[in-house]
């Protein structure tokens, strides 16, 4: 497969785990924004997946009304085929999530 650049973006996660982006091949996470849609501080949680393990990216990092908060700041995340990226918040509805990955790597 061809390498090929792509976003995976989730609208008003709350407190149900939301799987964002599962690899079907070797990936690497270039960017990650989230945003807070609400008028409160929310804390949000990313995790990767794998397999039956959760290994927590970021855990309970407060996000200011309305403000973004990028993940990545220049480093990059390696996903093997099968790994899911998972958001979720303490507060339901609360945040915008776009993770820009690059698809295909080998």
């Amino acid at each position: 497969m061809a390498t090929s650049f792509t976003n995976a973006i989730a609208n008003a996660v709350g407190t149900t785990e939301q799987i964002v982006f599962t690899a079907t091949d070797k990936s690497i996470v270039v960017g990650c924004s989230v945003t807070n849609i609400l008028s409160t501080t929310v804390p949000i949680t990313i995790k990767l997946r794998r397999g039956s393990q959760d290994t927590y990216v970021q855990r309970d990092k407060r996000v200011e009304s309305g403000e973004p908060f990028e993940l990545m700041k220049g480093n990059k995340l390696v996903l093997a085929s099968g790994d899911k990226l998972i958001v979720s918040s303490k507060v339901d509805s609360s945040v915008d999530v776009v993770f820009s990955i690059l698809q295909g790597v080998s």
